[in-house]
């Protein structure tokens, strides 16, 4: 229930902000960037990898086949940046993976109401030289449902972390 009442608070927040007449002033910018920033901390899981770029995205892929997940495409983000015009485009990978029954686990209990999970990973170079792993955060996203789609969001959520946990800790 805190992450909730942290989006809910943030959502209002950043809405006072935009509905502010006049000059927002730096504080409440900086007020609102920092709200923002904490329902992001929230609702992804960022992990940096000691891996190569490659073995990263290779040790996702196989980590989840050897758990007999759904995995498809490799987009390369990087390239789609620079042919959009992007000059100083970093690398970027997002896989596209999902652990198998997910999908209609979380509609069958969301009553056929909840939207396709966002089941991927993106690896990508940070700003700091550092390579990352970010994804939606499942577990703590589940916390803030009820019933049996909290129940069935916090299991695929259980099963992302172990495969992260296995991979990154």
């Amino acid at each position: 229930m805190k992450s909730f009442a942290l989006l809910i608070l943030s959502a209002v927040s950043l809405s006072v902000v935009a509905q502010t007449p006049g000059q927002i002033t730096p504080d409440q910018m900086r007020h609102a960037m920092l709200q923002q920033a904490q329902v992001m901390s929230v609702m992804f899981d960022l992990r940096s990898s000691k891996m190569s770029f490659d073995d990263t995205v290779n040790a996702i892929k196989s980590g989840a086949e050897k758990r007999g997940w759904k995995v498809g495409a490799v987009e390369d983000m990087q390239a789609k940046m620079r042919e959009a015009g992007a000059k100083d485009a970093k690398r970027m990978k997002l896989i596209n993976l999902c652990p198998a029954g997910a999908n209609e686990k979380v509609s069958k209990a969301g009553g056929g109401k909840t939207p396709a999970l966002p089941c991927r990973a993106t690896v990508f170079d940070g700003q700091d030289g550092k390579l990352y792993v970010m994804r939606m955060n499942l577990t703590n996203l589940s916390k803030t449902l009820q019933g049996d789609l909290a129940k069935a969001m916090a299991e695929v959520g259980a099963e992302e972390e172990a495969l992260y946990k296995a991979l990154f800790n």
